[in-house]
């Protein structure tokens, strides 16, 4: 983690045992405020400027990368009611964003494409979660909301938009768009991660019929992908988990900015249909008004926070990039 001055931290063996359990509670819509201030004080505790500052970029260290800092807790508040909070994968990686932030894009640009595959008519359950655990068609539950999703989001941005629902969110029908010109990218879908193998992770897109589409966009695919993108949000599951090693973290993430996008809204577990939806129709409204886009994401998250929503519902969601970026 960087914050301009490196500090002592606690050993890392009871760090990342306090920290996995602390994303243990959260992810089963547990609190837990004692552990989420300890954390606060061994990582955050130290930094004199905190108090001074309201914006933090952070650079996690190996599996703290699956942390959900804006959920630590500080006398009685979580960190996102305090500050600003966004990731980026290293300070090189930011200077090169804010750098690509300066240039002008390509002057036919597109304002938006969303991409919803899974918008079946739900079954009985009320609780439905953006998660598979494997890429198996019959692993992969309806997400009604999604639809909505998208298509609230391309009446709040500038048109014209692109959308592609349920059997025409196909692999094959994404890459066949002109992707470097779009600003938005939305991917409302199911995610998968692969720890062992991480280029395998990927996005699930609707079945096609053609045997060269299995339907996964995979992070090997993305990194191939040339974007010019100011924002790519992946509603899915997961989309910020991967195994950590000597270059970083090999995530979907990572390997959109890799491509091109200046940030990446991304997720550290499962997603609620529902919520995750109107979470995200919150954060495009405040997006469209030109707001920096980690700015929008806090300003999303705090009205569940409002609401009485627990972490779950909220601080699976991180910015990852430029968090300066606007449209």
């Amino acid at each position: 983690m960087a914050t301009g001055r490196r500090y002592a931290l606690p050993a890392q063996a009871t760090l990342e045992s306090d920290a996995d359990r602390y994303r243990h509670e959260l992810r089963r819509q547990g609190v837990d405020p004692a552990l989420g201030q300890k954390l606060f004080n061994e990582l955050l505790g130290p930094v004199s400027e905190l108090r001074e500052k309201s914006h933090l970029i952070l650079i996690p260290d190996g599996s703290l990368h699956l942390l959900p800092f804006s959920a630590l807790v500080n006398n009685g508040k979580y960190l996102l009611q305090t500050h600003e909070v966004s990731v980026t994968p290293s300070s090189t990686v930011l200077h090169i964003l804010k750098g690509r932030a300066s240039s002008e894009h390509e002057d036919q640009s597109l304002p938006y494409v969303g991409v919803a595959a899974w918008t079946q008519t739900a079954d009985s359950r009320n609780f439905i979660t953006r998660t598979i655990s494997g890429p198996e068609r019959s692993e992969l539950t309806p997400l009604p909301d999604s639809k909505r999703e998208v298509q609230s989001i391309a009446t709040t941005l500038p048109k014209p938009s692109t959308i592609l629902l349920g059997d025409d969110a196909t692999k094959t029908h994404f890459q066949s768009l002109p992707l470097a010109r779009f600003n938005v990218l939305h991917l409302a879908l199911h995610g998968y991660t692969d720890i062992d193998y991480p280029d395998r992770s990927a996005l699930v897109f609707a079945p096609n019929p053609s045997k060269s589409d299995d339907g996964l966009l995979q992070v090997r695919d993305i990194r191939k992908m040339h974007l010019n993108a100011r924002l790519v949000t992946l509603s899915a599951c997961n989309t910020g988990v991967g195994p950590v090693g000597e270059a970083g973290v090999a995530n979907l993430v990572n390997a959109f900015i890799e491509a091109g996008a200046d940030s990446v809204v991304s997720t550290l577990w499962e997603l609620e249909d529902h919520s995750t939806s109107r979470m995200m129709t919150d954060f495009y409204r405040h997006v469209a008004q030109h707001e920096p886009e980690a700015e929008a994401l806090r300003d999303a998250q705090l009205e569940l926070i409002k609401d009485k929503a627990p972490p779950y519902y909220w601080a699976s969601f991180q910015l990852v990039g430029n968090p300066d970026t606007t449209l």
